[in-house]
């Protein structure tokens, strides 16, 4: 099924594999980080972008610290807990980071998790259809709402342009798919 849009089981797992780099890359660009600060970040800024497991960053950041691309540049110890590693991005992992979103760029077609349940919706009663519409523009209402705050935010903050771009991003996305649920008439 997946090969009708062009997506292998490989070329998925590639795919998540250059999300959590890039996502982990994109974070050390910023600041030098250890692994809970990275995931604590993902959490609090990507949560509902990017779905990413706690013992894939610390394997990614093993992998790049393999390849160069990080190094640890120190640790810190809180009492009571292990020592943890501060990790930089080094001039071969910022080389390595454009690479990675000029490939992504490239190559990434959009395509939502929600695409193959649209294909098998005829399957259900018009009831049931309705239903479910319903329910996904309240969901899309809802995130519309917290990407509307979280734009908000980050101008009364002054924070990163980025991460603007990328709420409005979704924003967009959002409005575009409850203009499309509405037209739908079920």
């Amino acid at each position: 099924m997946l090969r009708l849009f062009g997506i292998t089981s490989s070329g998925r797992k590639e795919g998540i594999i250059m999300k959590i780099e890039i996502t982990i890359l994109g974070l050390l660009m910023e600041e030098n980080l250890y692994g809970y600060e990275i995931k604590k970040k993902i959490v609090e800024r990507l949560e509902d972008y990017v779905d990413i497991k706690f013992g894939s960053i610390y394997y990614a950041i093993k992998k790049a610290v393999d390849n160069g691309w990080v190094k640890r540049v120190g640790t810190e110890k809180d009492s009571g807990n292990p020592e943890r590693y501060i990790y930089e991005i080094l001039p071969n992992g910022k080389k390595h980071y454009k690479m990675l979103l000029k490939q992504y760029f490239d190559k990434t077609l959009i395509h939502f998790d929600i695409d193959i349940v649209l294909m098998f919706i005829n399957y259900l009663a018009d009831d049931q259809k309705q239903q479910f519409i319903e329910q996904r523009m309240g969901l899309i209402k809802e995130k519309l709402d917290g990407i509307k705050k979280k734009i908000d935010t980050e101008k009364g903050q002054g924070g990163e342009q980025s991460y603007r771009e990328i709420y409005t991003y979704l924003e967009h996305h959002l409005k575009a798919e409850l203009s499309w649920l509405k037209s739908l008439g079920w």
